[in-house]
């Protein structure tokens, strides 16, 4: 066959080995959904009816998984693309595909598989799957936990191929599985980069593809952070954030040896369906040069409260005298957790001031020219409570997707509201404004 690709398409194309990562954070129009199912086929037409023998017999075959965020938009953007290119008179034609319409499976008759999915329904519906190859499609929109405890053991196998490719445009800016996996494959250092290869791309990369012209007038016509994020695929772009001050090169890190604590304080956000989170604080200094470092964390859904006065106690038990704020919509709750022996109250649920807060101290000030500082840290082994500094947005209009409402998204806010429950209740909120010694203002409120 001849097969067309441009000149980002190409570079990529000649990276795919066995034990591969690849990352396309492309821009529009140069075409990263198209070419993760071209590059699926590829694979079919090269290795279906070929054996792997191993241990506990043979392979026949690729098993190739294609995912998206939903299976919806799974469906919606690839089966009719495949089911035209698979059948009889497309160009694809000649594997001889079956199409299973409602699961959408496809099997070729040497033993190779094609497997639309979505991510929301992979943690109960495939944990025991096993595969040779995944693309994942918009791969911002997929959840890092997901990718790491679901898809990564799908290539658990000795004789797996483990060839994983994820493109997109920056949703979550720099804390999203897509900057993640750019970022690893951008390392220098050979023992860093384990496989991976990414490949940034804008529309102005691929002029086979992109019109130029037309990209121009696109720019002079669109919001300049709505052209940057899906044009040129900058991460930087992703708007919304209520916690864009939070830099994990800055506020991600260990405390020193020798820190002094002041204090510990701990926050407590309830939930059952909803996952419960508890976070330790220690606090170093006091008043307004006070700084916050977040130790430890709890993080886990279907638990019950008796459970959860245990994981309490246990951490009651690590962080001597520490004082927790809780959620003060659940008394009973607090009421248990005072049973068992623990210094509890309701927290100030202020949410606009305790927002300022938390900004307020993750503001980064200048000491001296070489030295800059913040008044929050969280320790590294915090991953949830990091992981939603990226995803805690501010809601689009729905009349307008373009303009970002002052309506906080509240689906992943667990440990951030158990952060702002002891920060703000424990040190008091943000001054109204401030500046740093260069008298650069910030205001907030």
């Amino acid at each position: 066959m001849d097969i067309k690709l441009n000149r980002p398409q190409s570079i990529i194309h000649r990276r795919i080995t066995n034990d591969s990562t690849i990352v396309m954070p492309w821009g529009r129009g140069i075409g990263k959904s198209w070419y993760l199912r071209e590059s699926m086929l590829i694979d079919v037409a090269t290795y279906d009816g070929q054996v792997r023998m191993h241990a506990m017999g043979h392979q026949r075959g690729i098993r190739c998984v294609l995912m998206l965020p939903t299976f919806k938009q799974a469906k919606d953007l690839h089966a009719i693309p495949l089911d035209t290119d698979l059948s009889p008179s497309g160009r694809w034609g000649f594997l001889g595909a079956k199409i299973d319409h409602t699961s959408w499976l496809v099997r070729f008759p040497g033993g190779s598989t094609i497997q639309l999915f979505g991510a929301e329904n992979a943690d109960t519906a495939a944990r025991g799957l096993r595969i040779d190859k995944v693309c994942v499609d918009e791969s911002d929109d997929v959840d890092p936990g997901i990718y790491d405890s679901v898809i990564t053991p799908w290539f658990s196998e000795p004789w797996s191929m483990r060839r994983r490719m994820l493109a997109g445009t920056p949703k979550r800016g720099r804390y999203g599985l897509l900057y993640r996996s750019f970022i690893r494959g951008q390392q220098t250092h050979p023992e860093y980069r384990h496989g991976h290869f990414s490949l940034h791309a804008t529309g102005y990369d691929a002029p086979e593809t992109v019109d130029r012209a037309y990209m121009e007038q696109i720019r002079e016509e669109t919001p300049p952070e709505i052209f940057r994020r899906e044009w040129l695929c900058d991460f930087d772009s992703a708007e919304g954030l209520v916690y864009s001050l939070f830099d994990a090169s800055i506020h991600v890190r260990q405390p020193p040896s020798d820190i002094i604590w002041t204090s510990f304080v701990g926050g407590i956000d309830h939930g059952y369906e909803d996952p419960a989170a508890m976070l330790v604080i220690g606090i170093a200094g006091s008043g307004r040069d006070a700084v916050a470092w977040v130790l430890d964390e709890y993080y886990q859904q279907h638990k019950t409260i008796s459970e959860l006065t245990t994981e309490a106690r246990r951490l009651n038990d690590q962080y001597p005298g520490i004082k927790w704020f809780a959620d003060p919509s659940r008394p009973d709750s607090i009421a248990e957790y005072r049973r068992a022996g623990l210094n509890v109250r309701g927290a100030d649920n202020a949410l606009a001031a305790g927002i300022d807060a938390v900004a307020d101290r993750l503001a980064v000030r200048r000491m001296t020219d070489d030295t800059r500082y913040a008044k929050l840290y969280v320790h590294p082994r915090c991953r949830n409570l990091i992981r939603e500094f990226g995803l805690y947005k501010r809601k689009r209009d729905a009349k307008n997707r373009d303009r970002i409402t002052d309506e906080i998204d509240t689906r992943n806010d667990h440990a951030l509201d158990a952060l702002r429950y002891a920060v703000f209740t424990s040190l008091g909120g943000a001054s109204r404004s401030r500046h740093d010694t260069d008298g650069n203002s910030f205001g907030f409120g």
